[in-house]
């Protein structure tokens, strides 16, 4: 679940604790936590972290899931009580940055994590919720974190209503990969039910998915009940090859020319295809220059790249502009930032940004407040 469907639910909880005492049953998606162990230690991230860290690990690596903190559990009975937080936990919470937090489990996995946290009242009691998205790609430690109870390559999943270790034993692995196998069944499914409404007319298992973009084909195998994808050769430049002819019928409106004996369509064609000029760019020199034009500050090339990494555009802060290696850029951020090729020959590949970068990098800058944090000192006025 997203960090917004989470929000949702999470909403929906609360208010029906506020108005009927209705608590979820730990589950899944749900967990509750009474308060945080301090482990002697006054530092708030490794508080936050020995806490959470493995939690966020499970949720992550499941559906996502609701921590509620400040709910005492009775490990017996199951009874919950809403008791809330103590002003010691209160105010360590209201210190916890979460992009602080992200930024760690990308050292931890090399993946940054999705979380949200916030506060919330019943009566006079004050609690909070964290929130963990789930992640597409499985979180897997790269080094053992002894002070999170996190082991190097221990794949850890919410299951049962605890956090369970995929790879203990072949069978634990094998249950670990068949959830995972049900959930991309699950989003294919959805994704064809948008894209071909006539999926409950015919087996969506016969549908292929070609995507010209990447010259791939997509579908079911039968054979090993999975999802896959080929190669295929698509020649787009020929304006009577089969696949512009198919192309041109679909958008003529005459997609029912292919079709199965009941009259539906049984393949659709999605995807893009890339004409040979790159959607509107601008290269780090033009961003370096036109930031400056309008920032109150004096910043070097180094400096935008960190705030460019505490974006969490970037997986690394010293990342490479020209030929950057393979995941430095987040696909979440596409529409600002992405590797465009320049030379498919020569594989010239150059990390480049729409002109919106400008106005947003530049308000951060500009923020004095933030400097310290950011560069560990003051920018020096122009």
């Amino acid at each position: 679940m997203t960090i917004r469907n989470l929000k949702d639910l999470v909403l929906i909880t609360i208010e029906n604790l506020k108005n009927h005492g209705v608590f979820p049953k730990e589950n899944n998606l749900y967990d509750y936590k009474l308060e945080l162990n301090f482990f002697g230690i006054t530092d708030h991230i490794e508080i936050f972290c020995r806490n959470f860290a493995k939690d966020i690990l499970s949720f992550s690596n499941g559906e996502g899931g609701i921590i509620l903190i400040g709910i005492k559990e009775d490990k017996v009975t199951g009874k919950l009580e809403d008791v809330g937080l103590d002003n010691q936990n209160l105010e360590l919470l209201s210190k916890i940055d979460i992009n602080v937090i992200s930024q760690k489990f990308e050292r931890i996995t090399k993946v940054g994590v999705g979380i949200d946290l916030q506060q919330f009242q019943l009566g006079t009691r004050r609690f909070y919720y964290l929130l963990i998205e789930k992640q597409n790609q499985i979180l897997i430690p790269n080094a053992d974190f002894i002070d999170y109870k996190i082991k190097k390559g221990e794949i850890t999943y919410r299951a049962s209503s605890k956090n369970e270790t995929a790879n203990n034993s072949t069978s634990e692995f094998n249950r670990f990969l068949q959830i995972k196998a049900n959930e991309k069944n699950k989003e294919f499914m959805e994704i064809w039910s948008k894209l071909l409404p006539e999926m409950f007319d015919i087996n969506p298992r016969e549908i292929l998915i070609i995507n010209p973009k990447y010259n791939k084909v997509y579908g079911f195998n039968g054979k090993d009940n999975v999802l896959s994808s080929s190669e295929i050769d698509i020649d787009k430049s020929d304006e009577n090859g089969v696949f512009n002819i198919i192309l041109n019928a679909i958008s003529a409106g005459e997609i029912g020319k292919i079709t199965d004996n009941e009259g539906k369509p049984i393949y659709k064609i999605v995807g893009e295809i890339k004409a040979n000029t790159h959607k509107p760019s601008i290269t780090m020199a033009t961003l370096h220059q036109e930031i400056s034009k309008i920032s109150k500050y004096k910043f070097t090339n180094v400096q935008l790249k960190t705030v460019i990494f505490k974006q969490n555009w970037v997986t690394k802060e010293n990342f490479k502009i020209d030929k950057p290696s393979v995941g430095t850029v987040s696909e979440k951020f596409s529409d600002l930032i992405w590797v465009d090729t320049f030379d498919e020959i020569k594989a010239t590949t150059k990390i480049v940004f729409s002109s919106s970068t400008i106005q947003i990098l530049a308000e951060i800058i500009n923020d004095e407040i933030k400097h310290m944090d950011l560069f560990k000192k003051k920018l020096e006025k122009k």
